[in-house]
């Protein structure tokens, strides 16, 4: 009855994760910054659970539906998810490119020993066979530990990039971001608790069944996801073409231009924490498409950098106040708007050269 129930949830799950597959390009071509990251990092991992639970069965039974099914579709989800995050985003921590490489070659070289292996025993060639692999899934423990490894490195590596992108970006989660993440989270504890059950107690056949029960529940929550997005598309295309129709003039465009910059030297609005790109265009009595026009054709920037810049600024005016001294650096990010450590020193770094304690020590020692 169960092998039933779990025959039921395989073929679900590949209809299911082939039309998620679609509509990730389709929300690629849409999404914005916070949703495509953890819909790639969801993807990924999906793509590797799917692997794990369904690709080993398949090469280890000589079936040609893991090549026509899934292998397209294993293979398709790490380069779109790092074409799409971590090029796409302009990441520029090299750690994280180093990492991923690292991490698909591994799989690569995995997944090519799997097609081979699978390859040698249909010929029945037992001397290879018994010379270098092993049948069925009395498979070496090399193999076990390299290929669970490989999983659990493709979940961190998601979450991580994730924390790496929000925190550099000053990105807040949206809805659809916390329950992308928890989904990412909760399957890497199955993965870990899978893993270790398997490693201490030989208890993976306990963990088989609610696997792929929960691997139908991720698979339904992500075309649920995906299609929320894809429902709201059309009222986004209708925006952007008022936006196109309604573009205003140069003279406009300066006008507004100089409105911006009082409202962030006079009114000091950047030293709002929360502030967001819709408070400035109602505190401007205009659209946040003007205002983004602005920052695109005036200023060539965009809101994030326009903000933070003067951000720096103000945090640099306060160092050279002596009723500062005393400060933290912190203390004075946070006086000038910043709500993020690590954003602060991201930011101050890249536009002046130097670590916020660094560039203290440099006004200490000029006075």
């Amino acid at each position: 009855m169960i092998d039933s129930y779990l025959n039921i949830f395989s073929h679900f799950q590949v209809f299911g994760l082939l039309n998620i597959s679609l509509l990730f390009i389709l929300i690629f071509a849409y999404s914005d910054t916070k949703l495509r990251l953890w819909y790639g990092a969801f993807v990924l991992s999906i793509a590797l659970e799917i692997f794990n639970t369904k690709g080993l069965f398949y090469l280890y039974n000589y079936s040609p539906n893991f090549t026509l099914v899934y292998l397209p579709w294993i293979a398709f989800a790490p380069i779109a998810f790092y074409k799409h995050t971590i090029i796409s985003l302009n990441l520029n921590a090299s750690s994280y490119r180093k990492t991923f490489r690292l991490a698909t070659s591994i799989f690569v070289i995995m997944l090519a020993y799997f097609v081979i292996k699978s390859y040698y025993v249909l010929l029945g060639d037992l001397s290879i066979r018994e010379r270098f692999f092993s049948t069925q899934y009395n498979y070496p423990k090399i193999e076990y530990w390299i290929n669970n490894s490989i999983i659990i490195a493709f979940d961190c590596f998601g979450l991580l990039t994730a924390f790496h992108v929000f925190k550099v970006k000053s990105l807040k989660f949206s809805k659809d971001g916390y329950v992308l993440f928890f989904m990412l989270l909760s399957i890497t504890i199955v993965h870990v608790a899978s893993f270790l059950a398997d490693s201490i107690h030989g208890a993976d056949s306990i963990l088989s069944a609610p696997n792929h029960f929960y691997l139908t529940i991720l698979t339904i929550g992500g075309m649920i996801i995906a299609y929320r997005k894809i429902m709201g598309l059309n009222q986004k295309l209708e925006k952007e073409k008022i936006h196109t129709t309604n573009r205003i003039d140069k003279e406009q465009l300066i006008i507004l231009e100089q409105k911006l910059i009082t409202s962030m030297e006079d009114d000091k609005l950047f030293k709002n924490q929360k502030l967001q790109l819709k408070d400035l265009s109602r505190a401007m009595n205009t659209s946040e498409n003007s205002i983004s026009e602005v920052f695109a054709k005036q200023l060539n920037t965009n809101y994030y950098d326009f903000i933070n810049g003067y951000r720096v600024q103000e945090v640099i005016r306060l160092m050279k106040l002596e009723r500062f001294n005393d400060y933290k650096l912190i203390a004075i990010a946070e006086e000038a708007g910043f709500n993020s450590k690590t954003t602060f020193n991201t930011v101050f770094k890249k536009t002046t050269g130097y670590t916020p304690s660094q560039y203290r020590k440099e006004l200490a020692l000029s006075v």
